[in-house]
């Protein structure tokens, strides 16, 4: 009587995926990187690459829009800390606005994935995103003027 002996392929928990096909004789198939090896680290390395390239990539969708509601934020934002706070009297009104509004936002870009609206209206709060983002950074560079 002999033992049969099994091979038996250990899937290993990474935190990044992988995205590694398995091809037809249980090898993992290396693609361009074979430079790395088979190692854990090289797996890692890929599956980051392939992440970051993939962020890079939907980045550039609509960049220059993404661009002008940044430019168009760090305007308001400006435009509210002269014009309304000239006279002293709307500060405090026009800091609890702006907080609320930046607070709602924020809330509805960053609430948990299965209660987030999908389609035209899910890019329209990523948009507003990106004049909330200008905003904010407008108020930093006013508070850095006024601190000098």
């Amino acid at each position: 009587m002999g033992y049969q002996m099994r091979s038996y392929r250990w899937r290993t928990a990474l935190a990044l995926d992988t995205g590694g096909s398995p091809s037809s004789n249980g090898q993992e198939n290396l693609g361009d990187n074979a430079g790395l090896g088979r190692t854990r680290l090289g797996t890692i390395v890929r599956a980051a690459a392939a992440q970051l390239l993939e962020k890079l990539n939907a980045a550039r969708k609509n960049f220059p829009m993404k661009i002008f509601l940044l430019l168009l934020g760090f305007y308001t934002a400006n435009a509210l800390a002269t014009i309304l706070g000239q006279t002293g009297d709307w500060d405090v009104l026009v800091a609890g606005v702006v907080v609320a509004v930046i607070e709602g936002i924020g809330m509805l870009m960053y609430r948990k994935p299965f209660t987030t609206p999908v389609g035209r209206l899910q890019n329209l709060i990523v948009m507003v995103n990106y004049w909330k983002a200008g905003v904010c950074l407008g108020l930093f560079v006013d508070a850095f003027k006024l601190g000098s």
